[in-house]
């Protein structure tokens, strides 16, 4: 087995031209690398080529290899088997129109590989036969809209191979007229319009497949729209007939019908490095990506001719690996790939295009390296503050980060210690700081306002959370010292400090979040749970986690509050985010298993438009407040507890360890294509099998186990172990794997980011296996048909087997059974048969008659059934037994305004709530149309009080989903206890006098009657 392939990080794309200039004068991208520890044969890839399955090949110069996003699979030359690779040095790989693979080397001509079986056929030089390759050294091969395949040497022309005859045509110099400029082929490209270019070392060529012949076009140094150099070392399609065309003196935009290069969006202003050598291009119809030979990348946007350069960065992990760049490619989900001359390959997502992200690196001490707060006031100034380095801004489009003039330490210790920032409605800003307290930054002077609880004595309060959306009042959480209230108008500083509410206390006095609803409310996230507080501060109301108790928090520990238009508190916490809704004060919790990137919430922060980004310790997570979809965006950004800040143009800051992220959440996609499901691997009794391995004294595989319908295996090969793939590279880390062996498996086995299914001990049988995965944005993909397996008994339990020893067996009881006999004993068969037929009908027929065909549970005639075993077992028992009476409240307004379909549904998920949160031996029955009655023995009127409690909240924090709409359902419970002296009737009465009184107290409560 291969190690697992280490991912440093999902590679970000940030294509910001106004960025402050970083290691080497160009901004940072951040990339997920591939090499030599993923076992990739050798660090130096000179060509990376998809397959039709998904999976990417990589030429390197110790051979190619084959990734699947899990493992890497090499091939390389094996001395001791002839249908090996011919040499190591690998150039280039590609595969052809009917799944060959096809790879140059350097030294061993061509080799076609059998994806399957790894076997390749070599095609190579030989000098007594001029139909063979001109030349083992192959510097570029190509395959064109024909299917033919085009090899260009190093030094002996071009080859076109027919595949019908196995030969190769040669085109050279010596053709004569109309031949080949130049003998070593650097590239070759299709047009859009199918023209088939071949560049070389002593010009550009046009191949007229007609007449078999070129027309070259070549540098000429006075003619400024020429060629920039005879060199064409790499070709890329643009529009139309035109061409990408790359040289050692830069690249052009060639058109041929001018037969000239012409000018493209920011030409005039490129980098200097973009006249160097430029060894590989990409157009993917908007940018323009180029890999050159010492410099980098090279990005350029085509709509607006902004470019940037992009450049390994030596102390930063995740940047660019290497800067001589020999191939760029972009895969079918969207990530581009990059290989290098000896820092192997980097990945790097699209899907997080739009996303800017300010790192350390920059030159000018930019960013401090951890960001703890962030604002942005009403001229667009971004404000962030760290640790150690005090208070920064930054004025979006001109991108560089400086101190804050007049910014602490004068103030003293703890002032450069930033923890908390919020604007001021006149565009000042508050800062909290560590140890220094509560400042005011003053937006005309640029001085700084102490505004300390006790002045004038120096205020050393630890501020860790600010809310200022009250006008005249700020109010300041702090670490260890509670809760203040600033009135800016009087000068009155209220504190609120750790106590009982009933005297306004806090469950903590260490404060990590603050959030204002509604203009009256603030909402306090503290160590020990959350609090509300009254804007007057007259009434405080806590929150806790309480063990076992679905609606109440996930966790104590509060680490961020927001809130959405619906009226929700969002609440992040150490263990989990929580739905809280005020009105029910009731709970719904997400978690890790339900499609956040992890379980620590950082930080939490509302669009504006339906969904809630939740920063946590494993990424960037976005919800659908409508839909409850997540969407998973894993980072290479540390985020900070509490640090995250919407903008007034609706960007979306979040702090980091390493800098802070800044993106509009509307450009970012929250889909991307979906990569394909594909079987790589069987395991069979601890031996892997591969096409065409033999088993014994057959084959198991005829082709590779994706492509194989069913296999058959004997009942002793019965311990497989089968891995699988989602070709979704965007983050294979966040991949996720479900599978199920029908006959087998009762229901989908998750397996986490493991991509295998191990079943052992098979019995004899016939199973089918399906799997299904999903990527970082959370969509299943369930395309993949699946295999068949079958596993045949031994001789002994086979029914050819069993029928030839009953023969035997008949033989020696007689052949003289006579037609008679075997006559009766079917009718007696047939009897029985009907007898046993007539009884289930007879129970079904029952069964329906005591059951409510809508709900599926017990009608009244079938509870009226059940109840006549309960006196008799209460007095024999001398056990307690109880009664509730249930009603939906306002269910008559469900079936007029969204129709009886929708009220039918909420009886259905009703009932079906009810059933899981009761025991085994409690009876649950629909009694008339929308009540509900539940008997519970061993009960007595108290705890079926509490239980009767308990499901109310459960109903009443519920949502129902109806096409989109989420509604919501209170019910009204009377409750009673049953006296084994009191018949059945006077209960149900007793209970039903007690519902009424609750419709009449406002209904959604639980009304208990004693009986006597």
């Amino acid at each position: 087995m291969r190690p697992p392939l280490r991912v440093i990080c999902l590679g970000l794309l940030f294509c910001l031209a106004a960025l402050a200039p970083a290691y080497g004068g160009t901004p940072t991208l951040l990339f997920r690398h591939i090499d030599e520890t993923d076992c990739l044969p050798d660090n130096t890839v000179f060509q990376i080529m998809q397959d039709r399955d998904g999976a990417m090949w990589f030429g390197t110069r110790n051979g190619v290899a084959r990734y699947d996003g899990v493992t890497m699979r090499a091939f390389q030359n094996d001395l001791s088997n002839p249908k090996s690779l011919s040499h190591n040095d690998a150039g280039g790989v590609i595969e052809d129109r009917e799944g060959a693979v096809w790879v140059r080397t350097w030294g061993g001509g061509l080799n076609r590989i059998d994806p399957d079986t790894g076997e390749a056929k070599v095609f190579r030089h030989d000098p007594s036969d001029p139909r063979s390759l001109s030349e083992d050294r192959i510097q570029i091969h190509y395959e064109d809209s024909h299917g033919v395949i085009w090899a260009g040497s190093f030094s002996s022309g071009l080859n076109r191979f027919d595949k019908e005859t196995g030969d190769f045509t040669r085109f050279t110099t010596d053709n004569g007229p109309g031949a080949i400029s130049h003998n070593r082929i650097w590239s070759l490209a299709e047009a859009r319009d199918r023209t088939l270019w071949v560049g070389t070392g002593r010009g550009l060529n046009r191949f007229n497949r007609a007449r078999k012949t070129f027309t070259a076009f070549r540098h000429d140094p006075k003619d400024l729209a020429s060629l920039p150099h005879d060199q064409i070392r790499t070709l890329y399609p643009a529009g139309g007939s035109a061409l990408w065309v790359g040289t050692p003196k830069g690249f052009r935009l060639f058109d041929p019908d001018q037969g000239r290069c012409v000018p493209f969006p920011g030409m005039d202003a490129l980098p200097p490095e973009a006249g160097g050598t430029i060894n590989t291009l990409y157009d993917d119809g908007r940018t323009l990506w180029v890999g050159t030979q010492n410099h980098g990348l090279l990005i350029l946007d085509l709509e607006t001719g902004r470019s940037t350069l992009h450049q390994n960065v030596p102390y930063l992990d995740g940047s660019l690996s290497h800067n001589d760049i020999r191939w760029i490619l972009e895969d079918r989900s969207g990530v581009i790939w990059i290989g290098t001359r000896g820092g192997g390959v980097n990945a790097l997502s699209k899907t997080l295009y739009r996303m800017q992200l300010f790192l350390p690196g920059y030159s000018g001490n930019d960013i401090p390296n951890s960001v703890h707060a962030v604002a942005t006031d009403s001229d667009g100034t971004l404000w962030t503050g760290s640790w150690y380095s005090g208070l920064k801004k930054s004025t979006p489009g001109q991108g560089r980060y400086e101190a804050a003039k007049n910014a602490p330490p004068p103030l003293g210790p703890g002032s450069l210690d930033i923890n908390a920032l919020s604007p001021a409605p006149d565009g000042s800003l508050w800062v909290g700081t560590w140890g220094a307290g509560l400042l005011l930054r003053d937006r005309l002077t640029g001085a700084y306002i102490p505004r300390g609880d006790n002045p004038p004595a120096q205020d050393t309060r630890i501020i860790t959370a600010l809310s200022t959306e009250t006008p005249g009042v700020v109010w300041a959480g702090t670490r260890n010292r509670g809760l203040f209230r600033h009135d800016l108008k009087t000068g009155d500083v209220k504190q609120f400090s750790k106590g009982p509410v009933s005297q306004q206390g806090l469950s903590s006095n260490t404060v990590h979040a603050l959030v204002e609803a509604n203009g009256n409310t603030l909402w306090v996230g503290t160590d020990m749970g959350l609090n509300r507080i009254d804007q007057d501060g007259n009434r405080v109301t806590q929150f806790h986690h309480r063990k076992g108790a679905a609606e109440s928090l996930s966790n104590n520990i509060v680490t961020c509050l927001a809130t959405t238009p619906n009226g929700a508190i969002w609440v992040g916490t150490y263990k989990g985010l929580n739905r809280l809704n005020p009105e029910t004060e009731t709970v719904r919790s997400y978690f890790k298993e339900d499609g956040l990137s992890g379980d620590i919430i950082k930080s939490i922060l509302f669009d504006g438009r339906r969904r809630l980004w939740v920063a946590t310790e494993k990424g960037l997570s976005a919800l659908d407040i409508k839909t409850g979809a997540i969407s998973r965006f894993p980072m290479p950004l540390r985020f900070v507890q509490g640090a995250a800040h919407r903008s007034p143009d609706g960007n979306l800051i979040f702090g980091g360890e390493n800098g802070c992220l800044l993106f509009a959440p509307g450009e970012i996609p929250m889909s991307h294509p979906t990569g394909s499901i594909h079987l790589t691997g069987l395991v069979l009794n601890g031996t892997p099998v591969h096409p065409g391995s033999p088993e014994g004294n057959r084959i198991n595989l005829g082709a590779s186990l994706d492509e194989t319908q069913g296999i058959t295996l004997t009942h002793r090969e019965n311990n497989l172990t089968f891995s699988f793939a989602l070709h979704d590279f965007n983050s294979p880390s966040e991949n996720r794997y479900k599978y199920k062996l029908t006959g087998y498996d009762t229901s989908w086995v998750e397996a986490g980011n493991t991509p295998s299914a191990r079943y052992s001990h098979l019995p004899p049988g016939t199973y089918h296996l399906q799997v299904m995965a999903s990527g970082s944005h959370g969509t299943w993909n369930r395309d993949h048909g699946g295999l068949e397996v079958r596993i045949t008994p031994p001789f002994w339990q086979r029914t050819s087997f069993r029928a030839a020893i009953c023969l035997v067996l008949a033989g020696f009881i007689g052949l003289r059974l006579t037609a008679a006999r075997k006559h009766t004993r079917k009718l007696t068969q047939l009897v029985a048969q009907r007898t046993r037929e007539l009884e289930t009908l007879a129970r079904r027929n029952e069964r329906l008659s005591l059951t409510d065909p809508l709900t599926g549970l017990l009608n009244r005639r079938g509870v009226e059934k059940q109840t006549m075993e309960f006196p008799p077992r209460a007095r024999r028992n001398q056990g307690p037994y109880a009664l509730v009476l249930a009603d939906l409240d306002r269910f008559k307004g469900i079936n007029d305004t969204c129709g009886h379909d929708c009220g039918d549904y909420i009886l259905q998920r009703v009932s079906r709530l009810l059933e899981s949160n009761l025991r085994a031996h409690d009876i649950l029955g629909r009694w008339t149309g929308q009540q509900f009655i539940l008997l519970l023995p061993d009960t007595t009127g108290e705890d079926a009080e509490t239980m009767a409690e308990r499901l109310r909240n459960r109903i009443a924090s519920s949502l129902f989903d109806w096409k989109g709409t989420y509604l919501t359902v209170t019910m009204t419970m009377g409750v009673t206890d049953c006296p084994a002296s009191e018949t059945f009737e006077h209960n149900v009465s007793r209970a039903d006098a007690a519902l009424c009184k609750g419709k009449h107290m406002g209904r959604n409560r639980v009304i208990f009657a004693k009986s006597g």
